[in-house]
């Protein structure tokens, strides 16, 4: 063979493998591994919570309560570390943080008012919308990473996201009586027919979302990887849990659903928050942010005695609730007063986190460096 015919060939080599990797878009949040482990991989814990309980291994009480003190809870202080304690935030989202405090006067004031279901009813919902909204959010950030930001995709990425994770929860209400009988009775009546037109909407959006991403692959243009690999994560989960059989269902799942998305939280504020030590003056600019986000070790400390503070009195109400026949009035009180601490973070979360509004949270998550600046802080953190 010429040593032509072999400089041909290498080159022809070179430019398929080139053309190969530009079909291919391969950014991440934080690198490659942190990502596959803790934003998509960290499914796996929903999947064995699920095994353990519906197995029988894994008593209810026992995993409500440990999820709750050692993981939720101080996945809720995680947004507290970069809101209430980061001098800085306070000062800039005065008005934002201090309204946010209003969310554990609105339960008891509605309790007060005879109206305690309906809010315990949409605090449920709220609840459930936070977990669709912060894997939306996940979505959005790989969409920036990786220039995925073409109005179609945006579109068909949003309303298949939102249809794959709602039709299944209205499944699940529609068709689990304990989950029925906290619905208004005025809803009731609606919520087969809803389920019948998410269902045809969702088989819809699918095929339109999956025909544009052929349409993507035959035009050359890039198929977001890590986008595909959340939505593959996150969506089959969430059909799974929802419509497999269980007892106590709509108290079981909460942690089961749940714990992902605690999980990938954690790892985000933590990647988060190494903000807090890379300035010199970070102890005055920050304030006790700068500490909690010291070491490791400090950030679930803090967490696990925020738990404890938050979630054994709220744990406590809630088998007073299951074990009375009726609550009476100041037990749900008290219980919807503990709901202000979910209710604020779910709050919050919703505005600290644009990154096309906010620059430094931008900057923070290193939206814009490249794969070697992202793989160099990967290590680093």
């Amino acid at each position: 063979m010429s040593a032509t015919t072999i400089a041909r060939k290498t080159a022809m080599r070179a430019a398929s493998e080139a053309q190969g990797r530009a079909l291919l878009s391969l950014r991440w949040i934080i690198g490659a591994r942190d990502d596959m482990v803790w934003f998509i991989g960290s499914v796996a814990t929903s999947y064995a919570l699920l095994a353990l309980y519906v197995g029988g291994f894994l008593p209810l009480v026992w995993m409500t309560v440990a999820w709750a003190v050692l993981i939720d809870a101080p996945h809720v202080f995680g947004t507290y570390s970069r809101t209430y304690f980061d001098r800085e935030e306070r000062v800039a989202r005065r008005r934002l943080l201090l309204g946010s405090l209003l969310f554990f006067l609105v339960g008891p004031l509605m309790v007060l008012a005879g109206a305690g279901f309906i809010f315990f009813f949409v605090a449920a919902l709220w609840a459930y919308y936070h977990l669709v909204k912060q894997h939306y959010g996940f979505m959005v950030l790989y969409k920036k990473k990786n220039e995925d930001l073409a109005p179609a995709d945006n579109a068909l990425d949003r309303a298949f996201l939102l249809l794959a994770f709602t039709y299944p929860f209205v499944f699940f209400v529609a068709h689990d009586p304990e989950a029925s009988a906290r619905v208004p009775a005025s809803l009731v009546g609606g919520i087969s027919y809803l389920e019948k037109v998410l269902l045809l909407a969702t088989v819809a959006a699918a095929l339109a979302w999956l025909a544009r991403q052929i349409q993507r692959a035959f035009g050359g243009l890039p198929l977001d990887v890590p986008k595909y690999l959340l939505l593959f994560a996150a969506i089959p989960m969430h059909w799974v849990v929802l419509l497999t059989p269980m007892p106590h269902k709509p108290i079981a799942i909460v942690a089961i659903l749940t714990i992902y998305h605690n999980f990938q939280y954690h790892r985000l504020i933590w990647f988060h928050n190494r903000k807090y030590g890379r300035a010199a003056d970070a102890r005055e600019r920050y304030g006790a942010a700068e500490l909690i986000s010291r070491r490791l070790v400090y950030y679930v400390a803090f967490g696990v005695l925020f738990g404890l503070w938050y979630q054994v009195p709220r744990q406590y109400v809630n088998w007073l609730a299951r074990t009375q026949t009726e609550a009476d009035i100041g037990t749900q009180i008290f219980s919807a007063f503990l709901w202000g601490y979910a209710l604020t973070h779910y709050y919050l979360d919703s505005k600290i986190w644009r990154v096309h509004r906010d620059p430094s949270v931008g900057k923070a998550l290193h939206m814009d460096e490249s794969v070697a600046a992202e793989a160099g802080f990967a290590r680093d953190a």
